[in-house]
């Protein structure tokens, strides 16, 4: 099984029990591709900043399927003791971290890789096209300019904030921006590879709804 088979079939999993859960998803359905080559290249040792939308950049660093579903049905047994829900869990024993605030993972990741700038490890930070539309995220690329930060920010633009089309929020491409600040990667493989702050944007395109609640 390919890795986007199990992650396709990990979301479908929960479509298909809302009644178990006990907390809203967002599901990564449509989106797959860039979890598939981030499980590709990324080690052990790095760290990964998520977003609300985070089940496939946690299997792909490396999570528990089992321990995922568990803390999506608020069981003791999930990843953060059923606490902390689908969109905001950390684990540490892998050096994973999500947020459920838009661009609230941003600041996290700087300062990581700030704090390993002296080491060879780096830091992903995975954020949707409307976290661009918060100061932190400028903030952060031109802090990650100054002390050449070996961070890799990747943007999954599916075109929606929630389910407000790009085009009514932005009047020039988020590439086009962010050229002026740190360098583009030509793709995720290469953006791995290289040294400095760099970024790369996925255009994808986001299956079903913006977000899943409980049902029963």
């Amino acid at each position: 099984m390919t890795f986007t088979e199990r992650l396709r079939n990990f979301e479908q999993k929960i479509l298909d029990n809302l009644d178990k859960i006990k907390c809203p998803v967002h599901l990564s359905l449509g989106q797959e591709q860039v979890s598939s080559e981030i499980e590709r290249y990324i080690h052990k040792n790095d760290w990964l900043f998520s977003t609300h939308r985070n089940h496939g950049h946690y299997l792909a660093k490396g999570g528990s399927e089992e321990k995922l579903w568990d803390e999506i049905q608020g069981l003791d047994s999930g990843i953060n003791g059923g606490v902390f829900g689908s969109q905001c869990f950390s684990d540490t024993s892998i050096n994973f971290h999500a947020s459920s605030i838009v661009g609230g993972s941003i600041g996290i990741a700087v300062g990581t890789a700030f704090g390993i700038r002296d080491t060879r490890r780096i830091v992903v930070c995975c954020l949707g096209d409307a976290a661009t539309e918060q100061g932190v995220f400028w903030e952060a690329l031109n802090f990650s300019s100054l002390y050449n930060l070996n961070i890799f920010f990747i943007c999954e633009n599916n075109q929606l904030s929630i389910n407000v089309p790009i085009r009514e929020r932005q009047s020039k491409g988020i590439t086009h921006r962010v050229k002026s600040w740190i360098e583009i990667a030509p793709s995720i493989k290469q953006g791995f590879e290289m040294k400095g702050p760099r970024f790369y944007e996925a255009i994808v395109t986001r299956e079903g709804s913006h977000c899943y609640f409980p049902k029963g």
